[in-house]
This record gives C-alpha cells, structure tokens and sequence, in this order.
C-alpha cells in the first residue's frame, strides 16, 4: 500500500521536502552507528537531536527520484568528511541534517530522521529493521533498539533494493544533483579535530 508523502522539513521550516510514493515495501528503516554518521552530527553540532544515547543515526533510506525538494532549496548545503566520501546534506540555515547520497548515479538518499517531521513515519515508511556498524556504538546498545535484523541481512537488502532501484531508474530525476552529475551546491571537506 502506497501512503500519502512523507513530510520532510528542517528545524527552522525554511526547508521543505517530501517522499513520495513511500511504503515499508520501498523504503528501508534503520539505525545507523557509524563514526562518520556520528561526525556529521557532531560538525552541525546536533548531537543531542540527531544521535540516540549510543551514538546512532535513525536513517530511512529511499529512491532518491523520490525525494522532492519543495522549498528552501537556497539553503542547502553539502559536507563530505573525506574527498571520497558520502555527500552530506544539511539545511545551513539552522543545521538540519538532511540526509546522505553516494554521488548522482546512485539511486539512494538516506533520509535523517531529524529531517522527519511526519508523526506517521511508521506507518508509512515501516518500523525500525535493524542496526548496521554496531561496531563503533558509543555503547552497548540494548537489545531493544536493535531491531529485528542484523548488520548483514540489513546490508544485503540495501544492496538488493539499490540494484533495484538502478534497474527502475530511480536515480533520476535527482533534485541535489545537476544534470552534468555534480552537486547543486560545492561540498566542503570537513575536517575532524
């Protein structure tokens, strides 16, 4: 079943976006517990809104065709914590941590939870299904929150649904990235002290 948009906008409403279509089927729940998801949140100093206490990102992952930017496009902007690496999206105007795409031929874009302001998230996009980079937790996570998928069944059906969606097409159109495949906005490197 196909659900109404998935609401989507930074703390301040300056930025506006929304998924759609979204449905568990499509979308893929998860919390994410690596050092660079964790380094993201600490360069827009947004820890205590973006990380849980273990350290870990709450990630909804889409096709990025269906991600549509309504308002506020002037204030986006990208870090990446490595030349290679993920494009990191935030709102600059008050630090919103928007989401994570590999480069402009990946159909992917990891939405932030932060960046949800849909109270149906659940019910449109599915529950939690698991836990990926356990490995780098700020702690033991309980068992709880882990969800009931494990790192690499969780990783297996992220490759499955990406070659999926490359399959469907699904990384055009692409609303962060130019035609010529560059970013609508210069990335900067971030550099970790």
């Amino acid at each position: 079943m196909v659900h109404a948009p998935l609401s989507l906008a930074c703390q301040c409403k300056k930025v506006k976006a929304s998924v759609a279509p979204i449905s568990p089927k499509v979308a893929n729940h998860l919390v994410c517990y690596c050092r660079d998801c964790q380094q993201f949140a600490h360069a827009l100093e947004r820890t205590d809104d973006v990380l849980n206490a273990y350290g870990g990102t709450e990630i909804v992952q889409v096709p990025i065709a269906d991600f549509n930017v309504l308002d506020g496009e002037e204030h986006i902007a990208c870090l990446k914590l490595s030349n290679k690496g993920l494009h990191r999206w935030y709102a600059k105007c008050c630090n919103t941590p928007i989401g994570n795409t590999l480069s402009a031929n990946w159909p992917f874009i990891g939405v932030i939870r932060s960046f949800i302001n849909d109270r149906a998230l659940d019910e449109k996009a599915g529950v939690i299904k698991g836990s990926v980079h356990l490995k780098d937790a700020t702690g033991l996570v309980p068992g709880e929150l882990l969800g009931p998928q494990g790192h690499k069944r969780l990783m297996l059906a992220t490759l499955v649904k990406l070659a999926c969606w490359k399959l469907q097409q699904k990384h055009t159109p692409n609303c962060l990235f130019n035609k010529d495949g560059t970013p609508i906005v210069t990335p900067h490197i971030h550099q970790a002290h």
